[in-house]
């Protein structure tokens, strides 16, 4: 009985607490609209690398499979188009992204990729021993994308040391 008093005696709490609730509400209502406006623009870019492997079957001995090389790949599940001016690999020195480029052979990681689209790049497997063979062996490896807009997309693959294990064998 005593807070039902106090409540009637008060009314200017109970003002007070209803425009707080409203404002709540308010604010939790302009929140959800722009993130449901941003929606359609949304960019978003999967990466993903894989170890590109070849098989030949020789007579009287059986299968032989060796790696020939690497492939970084990168897929827009997105809602608009991304237009990438990198795709491949990176090292993280010095605070930076240095990319990685083939020396003997023209290498073109452009892409322009509609949502749901995959684009991949090939690396072979002696471009990736000569790139890694002056580096140190913790440097971190990630599958980098670039796009025009100036955006790093980045997914970390591993250490150098461990990509030269896997592609000496």
């Amino acid at each position: 009985m005593n807070i039902i008093r106090w409540c009637n005696e008060n009314n200017g709490f109970l003002t007070a607490i209803l425009s707080l609730i409203g404002l709540v509400l308010s604010v939790t209502a302009i929140v959800v609209s722009i993130r449901t406006a941003r929606l359609p623009y949304k960019k978003k870019l999967m990466l993903g690398s894989y170890m590109s492997v070849g098989t030949s079957m020789i007579p009287g001995v059986g299968a032989e499979t060796q790696i020939l090389g690497m492939s970084a790949s990168a897929t827009n599940v997105g809602n608009r188009t991304i237009n990438i001016t990198y795709l491949g690999y990176a090292i993280k020195k010095d605070g930076r992204y240095n990319m990685i480029y083939p020396v003997n052979r023209d290498f073109d990681g452009k892409a322009s990729l509609n949502p749901s689209e995959m684009a991949e790049t090939q690396f072979y497997k002696d471009e990736l021993l000569k790139c890694f063979s002056k580096e140190n062996r913790k440097t971190k490896l990630f599958v980098y994308a670039k796009d025009t807009e100036g955006a790093e997309h980045k997914r970390k693959a591993g250490s150098v040391g461990k990509l030269i294990d896997n592609l000496s064998k």
